[in-house]
């Protein structure tokens, strides 16, 4: 797919994002990709208890170069970023309150589940790859995985958005730590070894979020329940069956996975940080 010149849309870089949600592909039964590809995957959610279950990782098409430092394209970026994030923390907000107002603005309204957050999260993160703007990318990945972090004992859990976005999340930070794609090693735009698109501190805050987010998800999520009639066991029976797992359960064990493992004790938090978009 051609590449985007910085001002082709420059009509439109004004506009607010429209809040239409994306919609995940329709569920179906899918085995782990063992392709070994960083081509988009098209597995859907989880429908088979016997099969287990890996979410959609669509990845979109990166400008050939980043965006140049203090240019027009690049101060539209971060204004259209702060609106976004400015607008998801509000509807974030108004959902811990649980309520609208009468007059609430299209777009504007509360988050009733954990799917619509997620989407706008999404939709801002692919808007922050298709840049490949690494100056702008890395803090404003930061600041959308730390409100994700943040609201997910807001709602119910939901595996297939929750674990859906938070893979996705996890993909782009080893990707710009890596400065590669992680399978395929295909260099990202603006790649040099000198100076790493992802700091010492940034590194830091990364970890932090991806272990808290850890925690918070394994303490929210449903655990197998035993048969209620497992009480009825024969005699005989030598031990229990163990309950049943959900087809996500190993997909959740992964979450953040490729990040903890690249940092380990990686982090210098007296390395000054960029700029953070709040």
């Amino acid at each position: 797919m051609p590449n985007t010149p910085p001002n082709e849309h420059d009509s439109d870089e004004d506009v607010e994002f429209e809040d239409v949600p994306l919609q995940p592909a329709p569920a179906q039964p899918q085995l782990p990709s063992t392709n070994g590809s960083d081509l988009p995957s098209e597995h859907a959610g989880p429908v088979s208890t016997n099969m287990p279950w890996v979410p959609p990782l669509r990845i979109p098409q990166q400008r050939g170069a980043p965006l140049a430092s203090g240019s027009n394209a690049e101060v539209q970026l971060r204004g259209r970023l702060s609106t976004a994030i400015d607008r998801i923390n509000f509807r974030q907000m108004k959902a811990q309150m649980g309520m609208d107002t009468t007059n609430t603005q299209p777009g504007h309204s509360r988050y009733t589940c954990i799917r619509q957050l997620a989407d706008d999260i999404e939709g801002t993160a692919d808007m922050l790859w298709e840049s490949a703007t690494p100056s702008i990318q890395v803090e404003g990945l930061i600041t959308l995985a730390g409100i994700l972090e943040r609201s997910l004992g807001t709602y119910p859990f939901d595996a297939e958005p929750t674990l859906t976005i938070l893979n996705k999340l996890d993909y782009f930070f080893i990707t710009l730590m890596q400065g590669e794609h992680s399978e395929s090693h295909t260099p990202l735009p603006g790649v040099n070894p000198d100076r790493p698109f992802v700091t010492q501190t940034q590194k830091v805050r990364i970890r932090s979020i991806a272990e808290t987010t850890r925690s918070n998800l394994f303490a929210m999520m449903p655990m197998p329940q035993d048969d209620e009639d497992g009480t009825d066991q024969d005699d005989d029976s030598e031990e229990p069956e163990m309950p049943e797992m959900p087809p996500w359960m190993m997909q959740a064990s992964r979450v953040y996975e490729r990040v903890l493992m690249l940092l380990g004790d990686q982090g210098d938090p007296n390395e000054a940080g960029g700029y953070e978009f709040e």
